[in-house]
């Protein structure tokens, strides 16, 4: 979970100070996202045993454990993240759920996992926050560890519906390179590219839409 790296951290280093740790999931609740806000994301998946999740750019856990909170003892959850401090605050709470959970340091585009080895793959706010060549080369990614009939499950900002947030939100994100795809949302037409079908489609709130894919790869 990357929501607040933006306005809190230059891109590519690591949280510090107010930024960090707790302090980063203080105020990413302040902006709304909430542990209900995770659980909305995840809605009615679920891990049954031997089933495997990977959380793109996982941040403290927090999409994590809204998965884990759904699945079987014996099923097993990924978070990879570049920040240290951020992976090091989600390994001190992982211990709360029955399931395995384990968090390491791995860019999104360079998934460490081999060929359709994830039930599942789970991004939330965290795309916007690389660069677009990052983008496509983890959906690339996304699709090479993902199972055939898996599902890709993507939370991000997109083109603001009325609402609180939407209006908070709309001076930051109404221009700039960075922000095209997300304003234009450009995800379905690239999963579809790597033969990610897109299932679902809807806001959990005023700017942040909830996508699904499954894998059609054969």
């Amino acid at each position: 979970m990357n929501e607040l790296k933006s306005s809190m951290k230059t891109k590519g280093n690591e949280f510090k100070g107010l930024a960090s740790g707790k302090y980063y999931t203080c105020w990413a609740r302040l902006f709304g996202f909430t542990p209900a806000f995770y659980r909305e994301g995840i809605g009615n998946v679920s891990l049954a045993k031997g089933m495997k999740a990977l959380d793109l750019g996982c941040g403290p856990g927090s999409l994590s454990f809204a998965l884990a909170g759904n699945s079987h003892p014996e099923s097993e959850i990924t978070g990879i993240d570049i920040s240290n401090d951020q992976l090091n605050y989600a390994r001190k709470h992982a211990g709360q759920f029955w399931c395995k959970l384990e968090f390491l340091n791995s860019s999104m585009d360079e998934i460490p996992f081999s060929d359709n080895y994830f039930d599942v793959v789970m991004s939330s706010m965290a795309l916007h926050e690389t660069p677009p060549e990052v983008r496509r080369k983890a959906i690339a990614e996304t699709a090479r560890v993902l199972k055939t009939g898996g599902i890709f499950i993507l939370i991000d900002w997109s083109k603001p519906k009325l609402g609180l947030y939407g209006m908070i939100w709309f001076p930051l994100i109404c221009s700039g390179k960075w922000n095209k795809d997300n304003w234009n949302n450009v995800y379905p037409e690239l999963c579809r590219l790597h033969q990610l079908q897109l299932t679902e489609d809807r806001y959990i709130n005023s700017i942040s839409r909830r996508q699904v894919f499954v894998n059609n790869n054969k």
